[in-house]
């Protein structure tokens, strides 16, 4: 295995990785169980309220078997593509990036394909519905744009 993995995801970022998917899970659990009203934060911007998404991220329908492909094959992607051309680099960041994009993908596909939906609670007037783990995986991929935008040829 190579040495950036030993070094980096085993002992640093898998422990990380675990904090917050569990911060995901227990924010959609509680979604789930206290928030029985919508929830105003600001006014005509955000809110709290309990949606049960049975679509692709930010709620894009997808058919039912061709929103499982598309999950599995997105997955597959994310992990085939880090395994293949980053995971090499001496880049802690990067490696924490691709981490924490994969486990939060895989942990909206598990609910997606044994529950059939995916918990989201935050809401965004003019957007979206959505929940933790897709707004860190918004975040971390633009930060993996940025990266490859700013120290790529």
């Amino acid at each position: 295995m190579n040495s950036h993995i030993n070094k980096y995801i085993l002992p640093v970022l898998i422990p990380w990785v675990c904090v917050l998917v569990i911060l995901d899970a227990l924010t959609k659990y509680y979604a789930l169980y206290y928030l029985q009203q919508k929830i105003t934060i600001i006014p005509n911007i955000l809110s709290l309220v309990y949606a049960q998404n049975t679509g692709i991220a930010f709620s894009i329908p997808l058919e039912w078997i061709l929103l499982k492909i598309v999950t599995l094959a997105l997955i597959f992607w994310i992990f085939y593509y880090y395994w293949k051309y980053e995971s090499h680099k001496d880049n802690t960041l990067l490696h924490f990036s691709f981490a924490l994009i994969f486990a939060w993908a895989l942990w909206n596909a598990w609910e997606r394909i044994f529950i059939g939906y995916v918990t989201d609670f935050i809401s965004l007037q003019w957007f979206a519905i959505f929940n933790l783990a897709d707004s860190f995986i918004s975040l971390w991929a633009l930060w993996l744009a940025y990266y490859y935008w700013k120290y790529t040829p």
